[in-house]
């Protein structure tokens, strides 16, 4: 996940998607998927288009439910 991110909004990103990560597919970088948007149901992945801040480039993104801890 991004090292940027501080404890408070972090768990502000979980509370809006609890559990769901986006993932670029090219880079691998992780981010919580609440930065991006609200999803609280749904089952596989989810394939998007979207901006990578590591690649700088528009990429293919999946979104994926984290592995339970």
């Amino acid at each position: 996940m991004c090292d940027s991110l501080d404890n408070q909004t972090n768990e502000k990103y979980e509370q809006r998607a609890p559990g769901w990560v986006i993932r670029c597919l090219k880079c691998g970088l992780t981010e919580p998927f609440g930065k991006y948007g609200i999803r609280l149901g749904g089952a596989g992945r989810n394939w998007t288009l979207g901006w990578c801040p590591r690649c700088r480039w528009i990429r293919c993104h999946v979104i994926d439910k984290r592995a339970a801890k």
